[in-house]
């Protein structure tokens, strides 16, 4: 392996969804290896996760966004914009400390926390160990970037995810979406 590969081998694993890439960071490369090198060498397809349990807080994909705004008080800022043409409807994003919660219609299809406040249905938050996240939700399609991993639980019924971003050994970002229709 040369250098100019910095140390990544790039292992292509064929599941029921098709064609899946998998990164498998070389010892050394990042703190994370340790802990995900169980969930690269993992034979099982990606587990699933329940649209029930897509929801960061007290917020829940599919509820209206004024049962959020309830929910979690004033919002810091609340707009308001129209879809986008082929869409149409309007998009309605509030945000608080460090968490976001947009909405379409009136229904929430996007919650992102950067805040370990917020915890997702299952108990994680930002700054939890990956270990946690793998004992809490199994293995999840993964992906490598700029040093930040990226785990994803999804549910392909409703077309929705939970994605956990990881720097280093401990989550940074959880974001919860839908596919808008």
């Amino acid at each position: 392996m040369t250098t100019a590969v910095a140390g990544i081998m790039l292992n292509i694993a064929i599941s029921s969804f098709g064609f899946a890439a998998l990164i498998r960071p070389v010892a050394g490369m990042n703190q994370t290896v340790v802990a995900l090198e169980s969930m690269l060498n993992a034979t099982q397809k990606p587990a699933a996760i329940d649209y029930s349990r897509l929801g960061i807080g007290p917020v829940r994909l599919g509820m209206s966004v004024e049962e959020a705004k309830r929910k979690l008080g004033k919002p810091q800022r609340d707009e308001t914009k129209p879809g986008s043409k082929a869409m149409g409807g309007k998009i309605r994003t509030l945000t608080y400390s460090k968490l976001t919660v947009a909405a379409w219609d009136g229904k929430v299809y996007l919650i992102s926390t950067t805040n370990p406040k917020y915890v997702t249905i299952n108990g994680v938050k930002v700054g939890d160990k990956t270990q946690k996240v793998i004992k809490t939700y199994s293995y999840g399609s993964q992906s490598v970037q700029g040093g930040v991993t990226k785990l994803t639980y999804s549910n392909d019924q409703k077309a929705s995810n939970l994605v956990l971003e990881l720097k280093g050994d401990r989550v940074q970002k959880i974001i919860v979406g839908t596919q808008l229709n």
